[in-house]
């Protein structure tokens, strides 16, 4: 139970934050091949130059989070493998 609930921990935040950051890179690449400049803190297409500044400095707590949990899920794939031991597949008799 550990072993999976831990590799759903460790999986599942960094694919929320891929998916993320990619829907927002898809916007940016929409914006700048229509001729416009992307205004990532208002998250629209303007017609002037924008400042830009990094996923992690609009979202940090977002990204934060995401990184606890999968902190958590790799302690809890460790306590699973831990209390499950050892073992060696079953020979047929």
């Amino acid at each position: 139970m550990w072993l999976r609930l831990g590799s759903l921990l460790f999986a599942v935040p960094g694919i929320i934050l891929l998916t993320l950051y990619g829907i927002e890179m898809s916007a940016v690449t929409e914006c700048s091949q229509s001729g416009g400049f992307y205004d990532f803190i208002n998250a629209r297409c303007a017609d002037q130059p924008q400042p830009q500044s990094s996923y992690y400095q609009r979202h940090s707590t977002l990204v934060n989070l995401m990184m606890l949990l999968s902190v958590l899920g790799t302690f809890a794939m460790v306590w699973g493998m831990l209390l499950k031991g050892m073992t060696r597949p079953q020979q047929p008799s």
